[in-house]
């Protein structure tokens, strides 16, 4: 079994950057503008972990100490307070966490492979309660479980491959309930991965699942399983020598997406425009402008975004 990799957001220091944004409203059949953010205050916070951290129930969720027998998870509010826990399961000697996701309620869900005391591989999903006290494991092997994110009923969605398909570009949309159990799964083709270092992005709204996948790909599905949307992801130079590289995504309780994206040293967002199918880029002032930010997550329709220098900013839309 390929246990898999997560890549490091840069060279940032140990403080990042939060940054939170309220999208612009689409009315139902009108074009959609481009949004405008404008800078309302700064906050003061830390954090220590660089893989990719989310946003969910006023929180942030991250991790550290990957690649060991109890990796760290974390917790911070939007006053700094920080609460942290082990995440451990029995019989278990290692632990790769691949991704977290965090509900409107502060419960953490994360999937990831593992290996048992006898040395056996094995893939998980845990849930931990928002007390951070109790975690329910379920053990997936052979479903490689990719991302996770947590539904508007607070079942957790999945999206991954099986560990013995040659396929890559098969994949399943798997939902579990709160004991860990198989509620549905839905199988589905992609643009098939081409190896590397880049990541997916799992999202949640009020009606469906938006999946931003490793080779640019944005897909929508309704909370029955079924795909009711698929887009080219956003393209195209970020100067010379370099390519736009998306590090993030984000769906709201109203559908709308913004995804983060970094090239030619410096970031911006960008918003799906579903008639157009399209992306514009987000409009910020130049003394606000992102440098090396990405996209945690939306509190209803207020987006929290994050950077390097450990500054919570928030933005609102004009």
């Amino acid at each position: 079994m390929t246990l898999g990799s997560r890549r490091n957001f840069g060279q940032a220091p140990s403080g990042l950057l939060l940054t939170a944004v309220l999208a612009a409203l689409v009315s139902p059949g009108q074009a959609q503008l481009r949004p405008a953010f404008t800078h309302e205050r700064d906050i003061v916070t830390s954090l220590t972990g660089t893989y990719f951290p989310v946003w969910g129930g006023g929180v942030i969720a991250e991790y550290e100490n990957n690649d060991s027998s109890g990796p760290i998870i974390y917790t911070i509010d939007m006053e700094g307070r920080r609460d942290e826990f082990l995440l451990t399961f029995q019989d278990g000697a290692y632990i790769q966490i691949h991704n977290i996701a965090a509900s409107a309620h502060r419960e953490i869900a994360i999937v990831g492979g593992a290996l048992t005391a006898d040395g056996r591989a094995t893939t998980i999903l845990a849930r931990i309660a928002s007390d951070h006290k109790r975690q329910t494991i379920t053990r997936l092997w052979p479903y490689l479980a990719e991302v996770a994110a947590f539904g508007p009923d607070g079942t957790i969605w999945t999206i991954g491959n099986d560990a013995d398909d040659l396929d890559n570009s098969r994949h399943f949309l798997r939902r579990f309930d709160a004991s860990g159990k198989l509620l549905g799964s839905t199988t589905f083709w992609a643009r098939a991965s081409t190896g590397g270092e880049t990541a997916s992005f799992l999202s949640a709204s009020r009606d469906r699942i938006g999946w931003f996948t490793k080779e640019g790909e944005y897909i929508e599905f309704s909370l029955s399983g079924s795909e009711i949307g698929r887009y080219e992801g956003p393209d195209g130079a970020a100067g010379p020598g370099s390519h736009w590289d998306a590090n993030s995504m984000a769906l709201s309780e109203d559908n709308q997406v913004v995804v983060g994206r970094f090239g030619g040293g410096r970031s911006e967002f960008v918003v799906l425009d579903r008639e157009k199918r399209s992306w514009p880029t987000v409009s910020i002032s130049k003394d606000r402008a992102p440098k090396e930010a990405r996209v945690l997550g939306f509190d209803g329709t207020t987006l929290v975004t994050t950077t390097s220098n450990g500054i919570l900013s928030r933005f609102q839309t004009r």
